[in-house]
């Protein structure tokens, strides 16, 4: 599959799906499958699942970024009963080949992808205020370890 090509996958928990191409020397922390039992778990649904190469090598990658936008557009001209589309993206980032296995222990067995997926369930009951902007979670690897942020953007 051509990278940036965006994937129908049926049966998901989400409407779009879409994975980059590897550059030698990289790899994903965790598969398609393991993130999608993740999700079933919490109940969430993604507007897109998105596997991203990014940059150059990182000393510290970005392991995943979970998203949720304070809107997608304008909704006036959708007619009365359209479901609401899910405003969550949920993005897995490649990291170098020599640091998939602490990447791949700390998003599993280190709960790393649980605690990403807890936070977008979280989002669908959050404060009518709180939803006002958009804001992320993202967990990055450092010295082994998975450093988790949150941030909230326009």
């Amino acid at each position: 599959m051509p990278a940036g090509t965006v994937t129908r996958v049926t049966g998901g928990p989400w409407d779009t799906y879409d994975r980059d191409r590897l550059r030698a020397g990289w790899s994903y922390p965790v598969g398609r499958t393991i993130v999608e039992a993740s999700l079933h778990a919490a109940g969430v649904h993604l507007l897109s699942l998105d596997f991203r190469m990014h940059g150059g090598p990182a000393p510290d990658p970005i392991l995943l970024k979970a998203t949720r936008y304070r809107d997608l557009g304008n909704t006036y001209y959708r007619p009365r009963g359209t479901p609401e589309r899910s405003r969550c993206v949920f993005a897995i980032h490649a990291v170098p080949s020599g640091v998939r296995a602490d990447a791949h222990a700390v998003l599993t067995t280190g709960g790393g992808l649980d605690r990403a997926c807890a936070w977008l369930a979280a989002t669908e009951s959050a404060d009518p205020t709180w939803l006002y902007k958009s804001h992320s979670w993202t967990a990055q690897l450092l010295n082994g370890a998975m450093h988790e942020t949150a941030e909230a953007t326009g």
